[in-house]
């Protein structure tokens, strides 16, 4: 080896050795699902292309559920008070908050990921304008989690099966729907459904498939009714002021790698759904569409729903009702 190259090969290995400068800006991001579920996966995957992208100015560091002391009902305070920059919630688990902008979890308003995108696109910044105005947070993202379905230990032919049995919710306009067809409703966080599953304190659940499959739910549950009556909004969050001190250049990046991978979320759901449809039927669960006729009969008994909540909930929740119901129809 000649002496120049080796004066070179030194120096390469002297570079390697030295650590990476720190990051300018350190983030966290957290997800309410466990860090092997899809949410957490394609928040981790966010976090880190933004890191990437970045150069490592930005750093953004993702944790699940159980690897910080947060629960769902706990995201929007913990973003706003800065404890982590960054966040995911379901605008159902937030309606205690904001119950204004929880429009999607009117049943049977939308229901499929083509509704969802135009009614995500007809809503505009009104749910940005809420939360930074109530909480001073920014909302990064809207993405949908796949119809919601209900899952049970017990047989399940038709609606009206559901009388009497305790089934998990996890917002208060899936207890009003419960309480209209008989079931008794009973509101449980994410990683508290399959326990209470267990100990039987539940007859079931109301979830997505590709939630029920990832919490391998299918051990327990043996029967799904297909209503998908709800898409359930997804809202990635960032705290104000810690989105406002970054340099321009970096804000830009986290609205443009926003705006790049929402539809990749909403691709991946669609997806993650129908294979989740897929191993929860190969685990042996029975999976039946209720007879129209009483998915008709439902329908018509929950519309009075609508007006209800946007007249409890004031002129924003009035406004979001006719955007999201327009652009649905």
């Amino acid at each position: 080896m000649t002496r120049t190259r080796s004066l070179w090969l030194s120096l390469a290995l002297a570079l390697a050795a030295q650590p990476l400068a720190a990051a300018e800006h350190n983030w966290r991001f957290f997800t309410y699902v466990s860090p092997t579920d899809f949410h957490a996966k394609m928040n981790k995957a966010f976090a880190e292309d933004i890191t990437r992208a970045s150069g490592g100015r930005l750093e953004i560091a993702h944790f699940g559920a159980g690897e910080l002391p947060y629960k769902a009902g706990d995201i929007i305070k913990a973003v706003a008070t800065n404890q982590i920059q960054m966040g995911q919630v379901g605008a159902g688990l937030a309606a205690g908050d904001a119950p204004e902008i929880d429009v999607f979890s009117l049943p049977f308003l939308c229901t499929s990921y083509p509704q969802f995108a135009a009614a995500a696109k007809a809503m505009g910044d009104v749910p940005d304008q809420v939360l930074t105005r109530k909480f001073g947070v920014r909302v990064v993202m809207n993405w949908p989690i796949p119809g919601q379905n209900i899952w049970t230990t017990a047989k399940l032919e038709r609606i009206a099966d559901l009388k009497g049995k305790k089934i998990r919710t996890w917002n208060p306009l899936q207890v009003d729907m419960l309480q209209q067809i008989g079931a008794n409703p009973v509101s449980l966080d994410p990683a508290e459904v399959v326990p209470a599953l267990q100990r039987k304190v539940v007859d079931g659940a109301i979830t997505s498939a590709l939630s029920a499959n990832d919490w391998k739910a299918y051990d327990i549950v043996k029967f799904g009714l297909t209503l998908n009556f709800t898409m359930a909004h997804q809202i990635t969050l960032a705290n104000a002021e810690a989105l406002k001190k970054l340099p321009a250049d970096l804000q830009k990046l986290i609205a443009d790698k926003s705006a790049e991978w929402a539809p990749r979320y909403f691709e991946a759901s669609e997806a993650a759904d129908r294979a989740a449809l897929d191993t929860m039927r190969g685990k042996g669960v029975t999976i039946t569409v209720p007879p129209a006729d009483e998915v008709t009969a439902m329908k018509a008994s929950l519309r009075p729903m609508w007006a209800k909540w946007s007249e409890k909930n004031g002129p924003v929740a009035a406004d979001l009702l006719a955007r999201v119901s327009a652009a649905c129809r």
